[in-house]
C-alpha cells in the first residue's frame, strides 16, 4: 500500500502522475490535476461534471426566484384582505362615532380615539397612518357626495397593482363614491364600471367616499 501523504501538493515525477496503474485517488491534488490535465478522457469527465453542477445550481437558483416571486404575491394578497378587512372596521367605528358630525373627521383625531390600535395594516408612526401594503399615508377628510360634509373621504395612496382591484371590488357596495388615479370608477347612485379601473406602476391611489 501506498504510504506517501496524499495531503502533500507537491507532485511527485511526472511518471507516477502520468502512470495509469496508479488509482487517482491515490495521487496529491497536484499530481491528480497533472493526470486530468494529460489525459483527454480524464478532462472530458471533469468538464462534464462542471457542467452537470453548473446545470443543477442554475436550476436551483430559478427554483428559489419562482418561490420568491410566489411569496411576494401570496404576500401581497394577504395583506390586502387584511387591509379591507380593517380598514372596513374603521369606516364603521367612524360612522357609529362621527354621523351627523363628519366635519368633525381627522387622523388626528381618529388617532386619539383610538380607532387604529392594534391593526396591523395601519400603523400610527407619530401623528400618521402608514398603510401596508404599498407604504403610503392614509388620509381621512371631511367629503362631498350630495351635500357638504355628508361624507367621509378615505384617501389610500402607494398601492400595488395587485391591490388597486382588489380594495375596488372589497367596496364597490358601499362606498357611495370610488376614485382610482384621479379617475371616478364608480359615482353617487351608481356602480362600478370596472373598464375605468386603470392600475399601473405599483403605486396606484384609491378614493373611497363613505356616508
Amino acid at each position: 500500500m501506498d504510504t506517501r501523504n496524499l495531503q502533500i501538493n507537491a507532485a511527485e515525477p511526472e511518471t507516477v502522475a502520468l502512470d495509469s496503474n496508479v488509482p487517482l485517488n491515490q495521487l496529491s491534488r497536484a499530481e491528480q490535476w497533472k493526470r486530468i490535465r494529460s489525459n483527454p478522457r480524464l478532462r472530458g469527465q471533469h468538464g462534464g461534471i462542471l457542467d452537470e453542477y453548473g446545470f443543477y445550481l442554475l436550476l436551483a437558483a430559478l427554483t428559489l426566484v419562482a418561490i420568491l416571486v410566489l411569496f411576494s404575491h401570496n404576500s401581497v394578497d394577504t395583506q390586502v384582505q387584511q387591509l379591507t378587512t380593517e380598514l372596513n372596521n374603521v369606516m364603521g367605528k367612524v360612522k357609529t362615532n362621527y354621523r351627523g358630525q363628519y366635519s368633525k373627521v381627522s387622523v388626528t383625531s381618529l388617532i386619539d380615539n383610538g380607532v387604529f390600535r392594534d391593526l396591523t395594516t395601519m400603523t400610527d408612526t407619530g401623528g400618521t397612518i402608514s398603510v401596508q401594503p404599498g407604504g403610503g399615508t392614509l388620509t381621512v377628510a371631511p367629503a362631498r357626495l350630495l351635500s357638504n360634509n355628508d361624507s367621509v373621504q378615505y384617501t389610500v395612496p402607494n398601492q400595488p397593482d395587485a391591490a388597486c382591484p382588489a380594495i375596488v371590488a372589497a367596496f364597490q357596495s358601499s362606498a357611495g363614491r370610488i376614485v382610482v388615479n384621479g379617475t371616478t370608477i364608480k359615482d353617487v347612485g351608481g356602480s362600478v364600471d370596472p373598464s375605468k379601473v386603470k392600475c399601473s406602476g405599483d403605486s396606484n391611489t384609491l378614493n373611497l367616499f363613505m356616508s
